[in-house]
Parts: C-alpha cells; sequence; structure tokens
C-alpha cells in the first residue's frame, strides 16, 4: 500500500475542529487566513515520515497549507524525503540558497510541495499549499 498524505488541501475546517488549536495568524494582513496548530491524538505521517509538529493555514474553512516540521535530521533523512515525493510527483526543480537552505519544489496541477533542509540547524520543512495560494514566501521565512 502506498503511504498516504494526510491533511487534504481543500479539505473543510469542520474535519479536524476538535483536533487544533488556534495559532497567531502567519498571514495577519489577510484575517481570512487562519493557522492552527495539530494536536490530534492520532499523529499524521506524511509518506511514512512523522513530524514533530504540524501547522494547517485555513482560508475560511478550506485548508489551503500545511506546514510538516522535523527538528535534527541528517541530509540522508532530507534525500529520503525527496526520494519518496520524486516517486510520488514526477516534476520538481531544486535550488540551494546562499544561506545553505537547500529546496525541492514538487508540483502537481492542483498542489505544491516545497521540501526545505535548513543545513545548520538540520531543521526541515515540509510545506505543501493550493498553487493558488498567494502568500507561501511569507510561510518560508
Amino acid at each position: 500500500m502506498k503511504p498516504r498524505i494526510p491533511l487534504r488541501i481543500g479539505y473543510q475546517y469542520d474535519n479536524w475542529e476538535l483536533n487544533l488549536i488556534r495559532l497567531p495568524d502567519r498571514i495577519p494582513e489577510n484575517d481570512l487566513y487562519i493557522s492552527y496548530l495539530w494536536v490530534g491524538s492520532k499523529v499524521k505521517q506524511f509518506l511514512g515520515f512523522i513530524p514533530h509538529r504540524t501547522e494547517l493555514i485555513f482560508y475560511w474553512d478550506s485548508l489551503e497549507a500545511v506546514i510538516l516540521e522535523f527538528d535534527n535530521k541528517s541530509e540522508y533523512y532530507y534525500n529520503r524525503m525527496n526520494k519518496a515525493l520524486s516517486e510520488r510527483f514526477l516534476e520538481f526543480t531544486s535550488e540551494t540558497l546562499p544561506d545553505s537552505i537547500v529546496i525541492y519544489k514538487f508540483t502537481t496541477e492542483k498542489i505544491a510541495y516545497w521540501n526545505i533542509y535548513y543545513v545548520p540547524s538540520r531543521e526541515i520543512k515540509l510545506i505543501y499549499f493550493a498553487n493558488r495560494f498567494a502568500y507561501i514566501n511569507r510561510i518560508f521565512e
């Protein structure tokens, strides 16, 4: 069986409202976007990888973006994640920024997946979002 992608973009807030705690909004200039922390008892794995923190961003009541954070992970772990993503999503680009941040960007018709590795701190952020989501650079910062 293929590993699943939890927390599907476009799903309604009502599906998970009892498993969420409101966070300060990442997009304060647009109060239609609301951020939540996943606190459900069931850990949401992403393609078999377990994040230590999961944040969801809703537009009105529709899920627009998910931020999965993985602390203290090796480059090997990051490469395994990219391999799992590339097996599922064939189109991708990669770039290395001057401050030792590596980004693999996978795209589908409706959803983009950015797998970001902060080399000095060994942190990984996997962000997936609707292609129409205009605030990705704010989340990435």
